[in-house]
């Protein structure tokens, strides 16, 4: 995925459990084809990453000085 793919940034940092993954999927469900989400977290989401997953959605994570930023692109929902 390409920065020029992210259409929406989503800064999570800073709120208490489950509001971030709650936001993050809500978000990631509102996408359209062909774009993507980015979102920043204050530590790697490794229950959000289980489930997109599970929803067959792509992301990419990498661990920055400013917190976890994670690029989702939504899948179509099937294996």
């Amino acid at each position: 995925m390409t920065a020029s793919a992210v259409t929406q940034r989503l800064d999570l940092r800073g709120l208490d459990p489950p509001e971030p993954m709650r936001r993050a999927l809500e978000a990631v469900e509102a996408l359209v084809p062909g774009t993507a989400l980015e979102i920043v977290t204050d530590r790697e989401p490794m229950l959000l990453h289980r489930e997109l997953g599970r929803r067959h959605h792509v992301y990419v994570s990498d661990m920055r000085t400013d917190g976890c930023h994670t690029v989702i692109r939504r899948g179509s929902g099937e294996p």
